[in-house]
């Protein structure tokens, strides 16, 4: 059975739909109330422990891993909003600082990646408290020259991040949102990367930006051959038209 170029239209407008999903809604103003952040998943690594340092809005919340025990390297993160504080959508904010806890450990007892959850409540969200997660990769290298990256102590290490697929969403007025996490920055925001260099012996805090932002919309296989039998027919029937 063929379709004609109206049925074959509209069923490619109707696959394109089902893939890339609604218009992004215009911008609108987010207020945070509270983020309570911890660290879970963390993958390798001996001796994982979690704590926090520092009282109020300077406690950081840790996560370290390596033997000797006396001497282990980890993450810290301290949220920046304090409560009440609004973000605007599509709008580059101060997520928190994370501490890198650079220390030299026994080989082999090194973590390569934890998981940072975010418990974040926003005034007027459906649910009001959702957990946002990013996994933070970490490139623990051997401390003997020749090292992989800049080094002014045998040998740096490097951070990177995902943004989880799984982290979750909240409905304003009708419209997901999602914290998308941008990256890292020394210098307010101004340039961020997607990843950042700790020397070693010590400890090196950057910036972490994100911005809310509308999810980006995984398409389904099932829409790809929609979308394919719809253009094939289209052009099925534009042949016809033109013999």
């Amino acid at each position: 059975m063929f379709m004609n170029m109206r049925g074959a239209a509209s069923a490619a407008a109707l696959s394109m739909a089902v893939i890339f999903g609604p218009a992004v809604a215009s911008a609108a103003s987010v207020t945070i109330n509270a983020t309570a952040p911890s660290w879970s998943n963390v993958v390798g690594g001996t001796n994982v422990n979690t704590g926090t340092s520092g009282t109020g809005n300077n406690t950081v919340t840790q996560v370290h891993w390596g033997s000797p025990s006396n001497s282990q390297s980890g993450l810290g993160f301290n949220p920046a909003n304090p409560p009440a504080a609004v973000v605007n959508t599509d709008t580059t904010f101060l997520l928190g600082t994370l501490t890198h806890y650079n220390e030299p450990i026994n080989s082999g007892t090194a973590a390569s990646s934890a998981r940072l959850n975010l418990a974040t409540t926003i005034a007027g969200a459906v649910p009001s408290t959702q957990t946002f997660s990013y996994q933070f990769l970490i490139d623990e290298t051997p401390n003997t020259p020749p090292c992989a990256y800049p080094s002014t102590t045998p040998c740096a290490d490097r951070i990177t991040f995902n943004n989880l697929t799984t982290s979750s969403s909240f409905m304003i007025g009708g419209v997901p949102y999602t914290i998308e996490l941008l990256g890292f920055s020394s210098n307010g925001g101004a340039t961020i990367s997607s990843s950042f260099i700790s020397q070693e012996g010590g400890s090196n805090s950057i910036q972490l930006y994100a911005r809310i932002t509308t999810p980006t919309p995984v398409p389904e296989p099932a829409s790809f051959a929609i979308l394919g039998a719809g253009l094939l027919g289209l052009a099925a029937a534009r042949k016809r038209r033109q013999s």
